[in-house]
């Protein structure tokens, strides 16, 4: 007969909105929060570190966060638009987008 391993606790402090916001998503998919700490704490010691890289933890590939770095700082924009339809009239003109697309009627 097999025998369940003895557990230990751990404590964490968080924000009670990330605390809810967690307790959430776990409801959401079917899990408790205990559970969820569980798997990430079995992944982390299978990996021997963060199952997912903390510097990128939304997996956004390099010319994603290329892009992303440009906005922020500014630079390699395009321009500026005041309107949707200007914005949409200029990638016509580019060849990057087909106005049906935008629209639904593709």
């Amino acid at each position: 007969m097999a025998t369940a391993a003895a557990t230990e606790s751990i404590s964490a402090k968080l924000r009670k909105d990330e605390k809810d916001r967690f307790s959430m998503i776990c409801d959401e998919i079917g899990t408790s929060p205990s559970n969820a700490i569980r798997m990430f704490v079995s992944a982390f010691n299978r990996r021997g570190g963060f199952p997912f890289d903390p510097s990128n933890p939304y997996g956004f590939s390099q010319e994603t966060l290329a892009a992303m770095d440009d906005a922020v700082t500014g630079r390699n924009l395009s321009g500026s638009y005041h309107t949707v339809k200007e914005a949409v009239a200029l990638l016509d003109e580019e060849g990057v987008c087909v106005r049906s697309e935008v629209n639904g009627k593709s």
